[in-house]
């Protein structure tokens, strides 16, 4: 029988040669990581992680600062829109100034401007204006066989000519009716009129409240102390836009943290049934271009010259209103990095203390074609 080699053990020997244990041994050393490779390992992976969170919350805050503007910019144009459409409007029906019904100022002895604003009057220094205008959709003509007299309470109305009737029952009881009387030589005379009961459409009978309850409807319904015969009238528009920022009235959907643009189609002091139109408009702010030298054609010209109020001799002579907006974002800056402040546009400079809101301005000028050509005729 042949011995064993050296280097080879018998079956059933434990026994191995120094050097295949100490590989052995080297290999179980081996097969784990060491405390500096898993701090390194830590560290990278920190690095990483760090890196995709700045990333997102960097792709976050781009997202929300464009949803902020996208906002904004909505909200801009909606209430410019709606500005701009009232305002082009004004004068439609009327002399300039109208008769009876609300009064300039809340005083109903006072004719009412087809334009006016209320310079500064409003939360933070913002303006209010006011518009006057004729429903284009609902005139109508009024034909009576006799003069009526100024404290007349209904108006006559034949149904049969130019769909009247229908036109007549869309008013209400308790609206404002815009008649306009253009018998006048080189100028005609405006009322407004209360509803005082839905009009009998198919009688064609309009039934008012005795307008000389007001001296300057009674100092001009005329020399004789009548009516026309004929008037052209209307639903009456009346539109004020004002700012709500004051959320301690009870009134209105502003506050000071939610400041929102408001119409009033009552032209009385704020209340319940004012409608809210745009959100987060901070400042609105009105500039009238006055024609005081005859001649002149354009807002351009020298002769031109652009002020913050008017009065109600100034009406007539009014070619364009400069509408000035500024929205601020719903929310301020979260990371309070944005150094917002409240903006100085027209004659109005409020505090400028940091508040970290995002804010856009929007200028719109409108010529008020309907106002001049009817307070000239």
């Amino acid at each position: 029988m042949n011995a064993p080699l050296p280097h080879q053990t018998t079956a059933g020997s434990s026994d191995q040669p120094p050097m295949l244990r100490r590989h052995l041994a080297r290999s179980a050393l081996q097969a784990g990581f060491t405390l500096v490779e898993l701090m390194i390992a830590i560290a990278v992976g920190a690095f990483v992680v760090s890196a995709l969170y700045a990333l997102f919350v960097g792709q976050m805050r781009q997202f929300l600062y464009q949803d902020l503007q996208m906002e904004m910019h909505q909200n801009m144009r909606l209430g410019m829109d709606i500005l701009s459409r009232t305002v082009r409007m004004a004068g439609y029906g009327t002399g300039s100034v109208t008769l009876g019904l609300f009064g300039d100022g809340g005083d109903e002895d006072a004719s009412l401007s087809a334009i006016m604003s209320y310079d500064g009057l409003g939360p933070g220094g913002s303006d209010a204006i006011t518009v006057v205008s004729m429903d284009p959709a609902l005139v109508f003509n009024t034909y009576e066989a006799s003069p009526p007299p100024c404290s007349s309470t209904s108006l006559s109305v034949v149904p049969g000519v130019n769909d009247q009737a229908t036109k007549l029952g869309q008013l209400l009881n308790g609206e404002a009716l815009l008649c306009v009387d253009y018998a006048g030589i080189g100028q005609f005379t405006s009322y407004l009129f209360n509803l005082t009961s839905d009009p009998d459409a198919a009688g064609g009978v309009v039934t008012i409240a005795d307008g000389t309850a007001y001296a300057d409807f009674a100092n001009a319904c005329g020399t004789e102390n009548n009516l026309p015969m004929i008037m052209t009238c209307s639903r009456a528009e009346v539109a004020t836009f004002y700012i709500d920022a004051d959320d301690t009235d009870g009134v209105g959907a502003g506050s000071a943290e939610h400041p929102v643009l408001m119409m009033d189609l009552d032209f009385e002091s704020p209340d319940d049934d004012d409608i809210p139109v745009v959100d987060n408009v901070e400042d609105f702010q009105v500039a009238y271009c006055v024609k005081p030298v005859i001649g002149t054609t354009d807002c351009a010209d020298s002769g031109l010259d652009w002020v913050s109020s008017i009065t109600t001799d100034q009406v007539a002579d009014v070619y364009m209103v400069r509408m000035t907006m500024v929205v601020r974002s719903s929310r301020p800056d979260l990371a309070r990095t944005y150094q917002g402040a409240p903006l100085s546009i027209e004659n109005n400079t409020p505090a400028a203390t940091a508040d970290h809101y995002y804010r856009q301005v929007m200028t719109s000028r409108v010529a008020v074609r309907n106002l001049r050509i009817q307070a000239n005729l």
